[in-house]
């Protein structure tokens, strides 16, 4: 089974034409596991406003200050868990996302990492800050000294000089040298005050990931996964007619070290996952439909940059998202047809609002 990310993934369900589905039964299939199938009624849950969300912003460099010291990054995002993502300039000028489809559906999970080029990580000090695949991001945590100004683990600064947080604004940001250099910025708060954005946006602990793979008519298996103290544990049950098929059981999960413990979405349209063995996934995303809870994500660039003829700037991958309480689940349901046969792959995964 060829890894992909969870948005890779997705992508090649999408670039294959696969069909989305929402029914019970589409023509003469198996019927939908109760477990796989979203509730109809999409409404919000009940969690309480994380200590930072009425800092949430994105600070997007339009101009760096002179003084003689070189552009450090190309944007400052804050979190509404009181963590940061600084993009670097390399990051922010890397090709934007192509789609480079290899394999059909399988009994992937959702949340998958990109296994040709993962993001590597390491801790920088004891506050926890982590180097993003040699610079091309930084993680950290931060505070609010006061209003507009925030304190980063990285040993840096940040003061916003106008409080309205809306167009073009000045920053003062102080480097780790103790140098302050004054930046124009663009804001982006992108429906801040929205319910629904404001929702989604904090820190997910991932619960469990279940898969379903079906084939025609015919159960292939079932599989789940989930942490028991920091272990990731799992459950596989494989049908006859999946032996039969060819299938085993490392078809239905994903390995161990490819687990998504943790997802954090920003209302800038930014989604961080972490995975068990410490690589980092950054993707995109954004409402496409607020009524029936309509998640669409996709990749922020492409990392092999290559050539491909299918190249679009809208590719992405829609999933189903529901709340309940302070538990959020992301449904996918997709099809592909190989020899004849229809696949069809039913993913749950199911979070609850915590660090």
């Amino acid at each position: 089974m060829i890894k992909k990310s969870f948005i890779s993934f997705l992508f090649a369900l999408v670039a294959f034409g696969f069909t989305a589905c929402d029914s019970d039964d589409n023509n003469g299939q198996v019927r939908v596991p109760n477990g796989a199938k979203p509730s109809k009624e999409f409404k919000i849950g009940n969690c309480d406003k994380e200590e930072y969300a009425d800092d949430a912003v994105k600070l997007n460099v339009k101009s760096w200050g002179n003084g003689g010291i070189a552009q450090e990054f190309a944007s400052i995002e804050l979190f509404a868990d009181g963590h940061f993502l600084i993009t670097s300039t390399k990051a922010a000028t890397m090709p934007k996302s192509k789609v480079g489809v290899t394999r059909a559906a399988d009994g992937s999970t959702m949340f998958k990492k990109n296994g040709g080029k993962p993001l590597q990580t390491r801790a920088t000090d004891a506050s926890g800050t982590i180097i993003i695949d040699n610079g091309l991001y930084t993680y950290g945590k931060y505070t609010r000294v006061k209003e507009g100004v925030y304190q980063l683990s990285n040993n840096t600064k940040i003061e916003i000089k106008d409080g309205s947080l809306t167009g073009y604004t000045t920053v003062t940001y102080t480097n780790s040298l103790g140098k302050s250099i004054t930046i124009t910025v663009t804001i982006e708060v992108t429906n801040k005050q929205d319910d629904i954005v404001r929702h989604i946006c904090r820190s997910w602990r991932m619960d469990s990931a279940e898969n379903w793979l079906l084939a025609g008519d015919v159960t292939i298996g079932y599989g789940k996964q989930w942490l028991d103290n920091g272990r990731v544990m799992q459950h596989t049950t494989l049908t006859h007619e999946g032996k039969n098929m060819g299938f085993d059981k490392d078809d239905l999960v994903d390995d161990d070290e490819d687990y998504c413990y943790r997802v954090i979405f920003s209302p800038c349209g930014t989604f961080v996952c972490f995975y068990i063995d410490g690589d980092v996934e950054i993707g995109t995303w954004e409402w496409t439909d607020t009524n029936n809870g309509v998640l669409r994500c996709w990749e922020t660039f492409d990392w092999d940059d290559d050539d491909d003829d299918d190249d679009d700037d809208d590719d992405f991958a829609d999933m189903t998202v529901r709340f309940e309480g302070k538990q959020m689940r992301i449904y996918g349901d997709f099809m592909d047809k190989e020899d004849n046969i229809i696949f069809r792959t039913l993913s749950v995964a199911t979070f609850s609002a915590k660090y």
